[in-house]
């Protein structure tokens, strides 16, 4: 991943350049992230073992003072995206990370209040950062998730996942990623004290997380430079490996809900269709419900086999504006059917990616992109027991790609290089193995496929018409997105539940679909 100069300049390698810069367009503009991952490897779970020490229950109830004093195997699954190659003095992203701890079911559910059939998890990990004879701490501290309790079976897994410090390395040499103390917080999802479990790596065993090779010539004991974008004060030269701040030390976010609601019309054109038979009543507009609340996730590109980050939450995030509950559909005869429509909207800022474009040339685009009302529609289908839940997000969004960057030389694009027309991006729920969407209020994961239109206005310098080439790299279908909303802040309710608004984890990286 050489980022020698010379092979993006002169008339030869033009195509490529401008190829290169489609690619980050792709991303960046679809996706509102920064940080590809198109040109890393595909993550691969470390299968490693753990034990794992929990509170012992007292009185029938869980006491995280208590510990039980034989500790228990666990497997834990680490998956990270790291690149093949890195470059020295450059930050390295690491992750998203998720994890899966698979623990004794009945030892986890014993210290649970009975009838629990889901827990949220909160995850710290920490890494051992090291390359040749240097060394250094990580701590993976921002990962969570919710997991449903299996109602029998011997193991209980519970998944999390979440954005992690980047890594920037002053020397070349093999980097390696080694897990080391493990904790988990297990606590009831309908609220309860949370269970403490500790965990620490197997007598004997080497858990190897992840490596990326950093080429080069001979390596050197000079520290890194310290100054890697993110790279707070107080964090310090460590022997050539320096590891940004966690993702704790990024701002929280907006401390509470826009003064007015969202107007404008419902587009309930996506909406799942009553079964047949079903009368339905007239739809009643109802006053609404001031809310607020972050969603982040990540987009994965099809033509490019990689993913981004969707509003940043390591970032500043933008924050969604919604008028909860402002309709309601509900049968008359025939097959149940009901459902809740909300109208939502997003102001999301300009969006910078960066990459090593065909493997060698670093690549950076701004791309300032306009998103329409979102229509959110949550409800259910059918008579018990075949009842059906579904949650459905569906809004138009444009994009126009800006301030392009290859190796550092301006490359002029035109002040108006934009999809040729809005693109429908439509994100539903999946029920199956515990998934899903409740309601606008407590927010999920949804997820959809984009197509992207063609592109025009893309005119160079020189006037050449762009526009094939960002088409072909960009343009087509089955680019899958996948969104994590967080519970909403309802700064008129009692006590202002939610509030100030919570930036979730990011859910799990999707597959691009099939062509």
């Amino acid at each position: 991943m050489s980022a020698d100069s010379k092979r993006t300049r002169g008339g030869t390698r033009h195509p490529v350049r401008i190829a290169s810069v489609a690619s980050a367009a792709l991303v960046a503009g679809l996706l509102s992230g920064a940080g590809s991952r198109a040109d890393e490897q595909p993550p691969a779970a470390a299968v490693l073992d753990y034990a794992c020490r929990l509170p012992a229950p007292a009185a029938g109830t869980a006491s995280p003072a208590q510990t039980s004093a034989e500790p228990v195997h666990a497997v834990v699954k680490v998956a990270t995206q790291l690149p093949e190659t890195a470059v020295t003095g450059q930050p390295i992203q690491v992750g998203p990370v998720q994890l899966e701890a698979v623990l004794p079911r009945a030892a986890v559910t014993d210290l649970l209040p009975a009838g629990t059939t889901s827990v949220d998890t909160g995850a710290t990990l920490g890494v051992h950062v090291r390359q040749n004879e240097q060394t250094a701490e990580a701590t993976w501290s921002q990962l969570a998730g919710r997991s449903d309790l299996p109602a029998e079976g011997a193991d209980l897994s519970l998944r999390v996942t979440g954005e992690v410090p980047t890594v920037t390395v002053s020397s070349p040499g093999d980097l390696e990623l080694v897990g080391g103390d493990l904790t988990l917080n297990i606590a009831p999802a309908a609220g309860g004290t949370p269970v403490t479990v500790t965990c620490a790596p197997a007598e004997g065993d080497e858990p190897l997380l992840a490596r990326a090779h950093v080429p080069g010539g001979e390596p050197s004991d000079a520290p890194s430079a310290g100054d890697s974008p993110g790279a707070g004060e107080g964090q310090g030269e460590r022997d050539g490996i320096d590891v940004a701040p966690d993702a704790a030390d990024t701002p929280t976010g907006a401390d509470t809900c826009p003064p007015e609601m969202p107007t404008g019309e419902l587009d309930l054109s996506q909406m799942p269709p009553p079964l047949p038979g079903t009368v339905l009543r007239d739809p009643i507009t109802l006053p609404g419900q001031p809310v607020c609340a972050y969603a982040v996730g990540f987009g994965t590109v099809r033509k490019l086999d990689g993913s981004m980050v969707i509003n940043d939450p390591s970032k500043t995030p933008a924050l969604m504006n919604v008028r909860a509950n402002a309709q309601t559909i509900t049968y008359k005869s025939g097959p149940y059917y009901a459902a809740l429509n909300s109208l939502a909207e997003v102001t999301l800022p300009d969006a910078e990616s960066t990459f090593l474009g065909f493997g060698f040339a670093p690549v950076t685009a701004k791309v300032t992109f306009e998103t329409g009302k979102l229509t959110i529609s949550t409800g259910s289908i059918g008579n018990p027991p075949n009842r059906e839940p579904f949650a459905v997000a569906t809004f138009f969004q444009s994009l126009r790609i800006h301030d392009v960057k290859v190796n550092g030389t301006p490359l002029d694009v035109g002040p108006d290089c934009h999809t040729s027309k809005p693109y429908r991006a439509t994100l539903r729920a999946d029920f199956s193995e515990g998934g899903g969407y409740k309601d606008v209020l407590h927010g999920g994961v949804l997820s959809g496929v984009v197509d992207i239109p063609a592109f025009t206005g893309c005119v160079g310098k020189s006037g050449e018409n762009l526009d094939a080439l960002f088409t072909a790299s960009i343009s087509g279908p089955g680019n899958l997105v996948t969104m994590n909303q967080a519970e909403v802040c309802s700064p008129k309710g009692k006590d202002a539940p939610g509030c100030p608004p919570v930036i979730p984890p990011l859910p799990p990286i999707g597959k691009p679909s099939a062509p």
